[in-house]
C-alpha cells in the first residue's frame, strides 16, 4: 500500500512539472514582455504601462484573477477571456504620490486556460522627490465627442537645487491630443513652478484614451517628464453586447445570433460591413429610430483554427464615427 501510495505522488509530481512546461511555453508566446523599467520620473505622477497578450495557440486563454505587488498599484484587465488569435492587455498604473527614491511594483497574473499558472509582471520606478506634478496626471474624465472639449490641466513644480532649471521642449504622443504649456515663474517658496494644459482633438476616437504628452528639460539628471493623458470618449451609438463569440463551429455550420444597436436619439443605419468573409448581417426593420436590432449569421470555413471578424457599423449621425463589434468563433474538425 505504501509503494502505491509512494508511486502516485511521483507519478502527480511529474505530471505537475509536465503541466508547468507545458504551461511556460504558451506563456512565452502570449506574453512577450514581462518587465517595464519607467526610469526617472516626477513624484505625485501616475504611471501606465500596458502588457500585450497575444494568444497565438488554438485555444482559449482566461484570466481568472491578478494580484498587486503594492497598493499604489491600479490594474485594468482589457478581457479576461482571449479567443485564439486575439489580443488584449493588462494595464497597470502607479501612483507616485507617496514615494521618493527606488520603487518596485507590478502584478502576478492568474491563468487557468489553457493551464494554470500564475506570472509575474514587474514595474520599476526612481521618483524624483524634488519635481511634483498636481495632479497626477491628466485625466478627462468622461467626456462627449464634439467640436471643442474642454481641456485638462495640470502643475509641475520644481524644488531641486539646480540654477535656472526650465522646461525647454514639449512633445505629444499622438495627433489625438493638443497641450499648451506656459511658465508661472516662481512660487511663494520660490520654486520654478509651470501649467501643462491639454485638449482632445475632434478627431479622437470612442472608448478609453491612453496617450502621454512628454516634457524636455535642461536637467542633465532628468531630461524627460512623462505625462499620462487618460479619458473615457463616448460614443453616441453603442453596439451591445460590444463583442460576439460563436464558440467552436464546424466547418459549414451557421450560427446565428443578435446585437442591439442603440443611441439616444433617432438614427439610420446606413452600412454594416465585415473586415473577414463568413459573416452575414440582416436588419430587423430599417428605418430611423433609437434602437435597432440586427442579426449575425456565421457560416464556418472548411479550414478548422481560429476566427476573428470585426463588423463596422455606419449610420446618418453627423461626425460619428462608424461603431465596431468584434466577432470570434473556432472552426473545428
Amino acid at each position: 500500500m505504501r509503494r502505491i501510495l509512494l508511486c502516485g505522488i511521483v507519478a502527480v509530481a511529474v505530471l505537475g512539472q509536465a503541466a508547468r512546461g507545458q504551461g511556460l511555453d504558451w506563456v512565452n508566446a502570449a506574453l512577450p514582455e514581462r518587465a517595464y523599467d519607467f526610469g526617472t520620473v516626477a513624484r505625485g505622477s501616475q504611471i501606465v504601462h500596458r502588457f500585450p497578450i497575444v494568444n497565438r495557440t488554438d485555444q482559449e486563454l482566461r484570466i481568472v484573477d491578478w494580484r498587486t505587488k503594492c497598493g499604489c498599484t491600479n490594474v485594468s484587465v482589457g478581457a479576461k477571456l482571449i479567443p485564439p488569435g486575439t489580443q488584449t492587455t493588462i494595464e497597470a498604473t502607479i501612483d507616485t504620490t507617496k514615494f521618493v527614491g527606488y520603487k518596485p511594483s507590478g502584478l502576478t497574473v492568474i491563468f487557468d486556460r489553457p493551464s494554470f499558472v500564475e506570472v509575474e509582471l514587474n514595474l520599476t520606478c526612481f521618483i524624483r522627490g524634488d519635481l511634483v506634478t498636481s495632479p497626477g496626471q491628466l485625466d478627462f474624465g468622461i467626456v462627449r465627442r464634439s467640436d471643442q472639449m474642454a481641456p485638462a490641466s495640470l502643475t509641475i513644480t520644481y524644488a531641486g537645487g539646480q540654477p535656472g532649471w526650465a522646461v525647454t521642449k514639449m512633445k505629444t504622443q499622438t495627433s489625438k491630443v493638443k497641450a499648451e504649456l506656459r511658465d508661472l515663474g516662481r512660487t511663494a517658496e520660490g520654486y520654478s513652478s509651470y501649467s501643462l494644459t491639454a485638449t482632445l482633438q475632434p478627431g479622437v476616437d470612442n472608448g478609453f484614451l491612453k496617450d502621454e504628452i512628454t516634457l524636455i528639460t535642461n536637467d542633465p539628471n532628468m531630461q524627460t517628464i512623462p505625462i499620462s493623458v487618460v479619458a473615457n470618449v463616448q460614443s453616441a451609438v453603442a453596439v451591445t453586447p460590444s463583442i460576439i463569440n460563436f464558440g467552436g463551429v464546424k466547418p459549414g455550420q451557421s450560427v446565428t445570433k443578435t446585437v442591439l444597436v442603440k443611441s439616444a436619439q433617432a438614427f439610420s443605419i446606413t452600412k454594416m460591413a465585415a473586415d473577414e468573409g463568413g459573416l452575414e448581417t440582416r436588419e430587423a426593420a430599417e428605418g430611423a429610430k433609437a434602437s435597432h436590432l440586427v442579426t449575425l449569421t456565421f457560416k464556418a470555413p472548411e479550414q478548422p483554427g481560429p476566427y476573428h471578424s470585426v463588423l463596422t457599423i455606419e449610420t446618418d449621425m453627423k461626425d460619428e464615427p462608424a461603431a465596431k463589434l468584434k466577432t470570434f468563433a473556432t472552426v473545428v474538425p
